[in-house]
């Protein structure tokens, strides 16, 4: 009698859907084991921290739940959705198939001439009921909020690389995902409940790597000669100077948490009323 059992032709094999909290943790921790779902990293350099297993089993239930709420199924959730500074974000390829499960009909178009100012991306979403929502984004809107950048290379902490951003790579995709999520966000909150795009949410990221957090050194002075007993300028002084300009030039809350990290020296209490300030204007500027 032969131990092998013999395999159904014809059977269903169904999508798994979790009928509770443990059921989802035991999808995030295969797909973890399994190499879908890997742990993220956070700062740079010599400071850069991997997170632990249970963090990144954590990460990947809260995705595959927000997923369930959008309607997208576990698998699909490991992979077109992702966390990015706390909240749940969208691949811009999602966003259309979750609207149009939804009876949404998506129509998209470039105008102005490739590469130039005027060169605009445009989405119009059509709702079940026949209402029309337009979003769009231009190369003048990208330059304004700092993302593009087409120089062939970049210089970031000190060292010189080539241009990897996206906004380098795929300017049209990403003028595409902006004009997508603006028509999303006004036309289609309702089935999207509240998922940024992914392409979005990563730009603040692609900022801080995009552009050198130290300041310029000011140009040398002729000054007379002092006598040698003059006192020495105190370094954390100049600590303190350059970490109170590169506080004021920030643009997102990513390069300000960094610059800790950068100005060690720094009288981080003498300017801690700046750096809290500048926090709470970037961050009211993210959540808009």
């Amino acid at each position: 009698m032969s131990n092998v059992a013999p395999l159904r032709a014809g059977g269903a094999l169904n999508p798994i859907v979790p009928q509770s909290i443990e059921d989802v943790y035991r999808l995030a921790t295969m797909a973890y084991k399994s190499g879908m779902l890997k742990p993220l990293k956070t700062g740079y350099g010599d400071t850069a921290q991997t997170e632990d297993a249970d963090a990144t089993l954590a990460r990947g239930t809260m995705i595959i739940m927000q997923g369930m709420e959008i309607g997208v199924p576990p698998m699909q959730s490991i992979q077109l959705l992702a966390m990015i500074n706390g909240r749940i974000t969208a691949h811009s390829e999602a966003v259309p198939g979750i609207l149009w499960a939804r009876g949404f009909k998506i129509r998209e178009w470039f105008t102005g001439k490739e590469m130039s100012d005027d060169w605009t991306a445009h989405c119009e979403l059509t709702r079940p009921g026949g209402e029309k929502i337009e979003g769009s984004y231009s190369v003048a809107d990208a330059k304004k909020a700092g993302l593009w950048d087409q120089a062939p290379t970049k210089t970031a902490y000190g060292k010189t690389k080539p241009n990897d951003s996206a906004w380098f790579r795929f300017p049209k995709r990403m003028l595409k995902a902006r004009a997508l999520g603006f028509a999303g966000k006004d036309g289609g909150a309702d089935a999207l409940k509240g998922i940024q795009i992914r392409d979005e949410a990563e730009d603040i990221q692609a900022i801080s790597d995009m552009r050198d957090v130290t300041p310029a050194k000011a140009p040398a002075l002729e000054l007379p000669d002092i006598p040698d007993t003059a006192p020495q300028a105190d370094p954390e002084t100049d600590d303190t100077s350059e970490a109170k300009a590169a506080i004021a030039s920030a643009v997102n809350v990513e390069m300000l948490n960094h610059l800790r990290e950068a100005y060690p020296d720094a009288d981080w209490e003498a300017i801690a009323p700046e750096f809290d300030a500048k926090h709470a204007e970037l961050s009211a500027q993210a959540a808009e």
